[in-house]
């Protein structure tokens, strides 16, 4: 059974069967219960409820019954009656309201670890749970408490939303769904000064500043107040943004080898406060080779660090090393480019790379266009790579096979890609990959088919046969 409260009140029986309880009075009573759920509601509470804007009628408890009656044929035994009232039972996962809580507490948990594009996922399905005004239609105390409550909750998961967009480098979304906000409610200050900033990290300074001279305005025309802390704060970040970006957009640093010549990203990555993100097509030298440069210069406290780089590069003794260190390390099939971002407001990315390998340059970009761009390329990669080191113990020992890696070298060795080899083991392609590198690190094997040679070798794909 399914309750909604994210709307008009809406309770399935089965997913066939949908009630609606069309007169405010019923609608009332199953709000009060499902605010009360599993507690024992009195009789008082309820009539207090049902008649809260008007005297409550001699006929008020013959009344109540009657409403009680009628729901129960939806909701049978679910509804209980007793000396101290009634109560109504609800499982846990039943009312949708819980579901957005379990949720939302999901994706704030995902964005602390930076797994943006899950907590967009999961943003999303909760925020789809909305189907209007919780609780719509109804205007007692606690009926109106607990929309405010939701709808604060519904701003803090577009906000969060917004923010996952912006890390993923969605910003036209992300845009968009701020603009939304302040539509819906022009006076959250919250939600423009987002837009605000949203509009400047897409390198749109001019509709950023027009964003908030048009809410300024707003504010001082109908509530004769000026802007708060935190949009005055959006609006001196960009003003200070379009100052250095119109002195220092674009610098170069040209020549390989020499020292002196790559000084100013020896100075980049000194500078990293928060995060230093690295695209590296390997641990050898290249116009950036920020790799040999963090394993020579160390790890700053405090600085998350996040490498990208081929799996052919999965058994470098440097990544390994890199990792141990706390370097978190990932690999996919191909990094497409070089880059360093540092505290998502540097990017450095090659300016050119001569046959010789060692004539090279590399540029450093503040646009905010050009590091939302860099980031976003590297998040999209880094949700499919695995990890160079398996983040959970294993199940078994170096030589053994547990089950479940048995049935997924079954699948593969049958044809099945990693995609159907996830859907029919009921894990993600992402777990599916980290098996498959833990597999190949175990076998010392440069590829998947190096892998699986060396697993017939040590007859597990025998063991499977038989």
């Amino acid at each position: 059974m399914q309750f909604s409260v994210l709307g008009p009140l809406q309770v399935r029986p089965s997913r066939d069967t949908r009630v609606e309880p069309r007169a405010t009075k019923p609608g009332a009573l199953l709000a009060v219960l499902l605010l009360n759920a599993n507690a024992w509601v009195s009789v008082d509470q309820l009539i207090g409820a049902i008649w809260h804007e008007q005297a409550v009628p001699a006929s008020a408890v013959r009344n109540l019954r009657s409403y009680v009656w009628q729901l129960r044929r939806s909701l049978g035994e679910r509804l209980e009656g007793g000396p101290c009232g009634y109560r109504l039972r609800v499982c846990p996962g039943e009312r949708d309201s819980d579901q957005v809580e379990t949720l939302a507490e999901s994706a704030r948990s995902a964005m602390a670890a930076g797994e943006y594009e899950t907590a967009a996922e999961r943003l999303s399905v909760a925020l789809a749970l909305w189907r209007g005004e919780p609780f719509e239609g109804l205007a007692f105390e606690a009926a109106t408490a607990a929309a405010t409550r939701l709808n604060e909750l519904r701003r803090e998961l577009n906000h969060l939303l917004a923010d996952a967009c912006l890390e993923l480098g969605r910003t036209t979304e992300a845009t968009r769904l701020l603009r939304e906000l302040t539509e819906r409610e022009p006076w959250c200050e919250s939600s423009w000064a987002r837009l605000v900033l949203a509009l400047h990290r897409a390198g749109r300074t001019d509709e950023a500043l027009a964003a908030f001279e048009r809410i300024r305005k707003l504010l001082l025309d109908e509530l004769g107040v000026g802007p708060g802390p935190e949009l005055a704060a959006a609006q001196r970040k960009v003003l200070h943004g379009r100052e250095i970006m119109s002195t220092t957009k674009l610098s170069l640093v040209v020549g390989g080898r020499p020292a002196p010549a790559h000084a100013e990203i020896d100075t980049l990555l000194a500078s990293a406060r928060h995060e230093v993100l690295i695209m590296s097509d390997g641990p050898g030298s290249g116009p950036i080779d920020a790799l040999r440069r963090i394993a020579r210069t160390g790890l700053r406290p405090g600085v998350r660090y996040r490498v990208l780089c081929p799996d052919s590069a999965r058994l470098s003794s440097a990544l390994r090393t890199l990792s141990l260190a706390g370097v978190d390390v990932r690999t996919d099939a191909e990094v497409p480019m070089q880059a360093l971002v540092i505290d998502r407001g540097s990017a450095l990315l090659p300016a050119d790379r001569e046959s010789t390998g060692y004539q090279a340059g590399a540029a450093v970009f503040r646009l905010p266009g050009v590091v939302t761009a860099t980031v976003g390329l590297f998040e999209r990669i880094w949700q499919g790579a695995v990890p160079l080191l398996p983040s959970e113990p294993a199940e078994a020992g170096d030589g053994v096979l547990t089950r479940r890696e048995r049935d997924l070298l079954a699948l593969l060795c049958s044809g099945s890609t990693d995609e159907s080899a996830a859907a029919r083991l009921g894990i993600s392609v992402r777990t599916v990959r980290r098996m498959v590198a833990d597999i190949m690190n175990r076998l010392g094997a440069r590829s998947r088919f190096q892998a699986g040679v060396k697993a017939a070798d040590r007859g597990w794909l025998m063991d499977m046969a038989g």
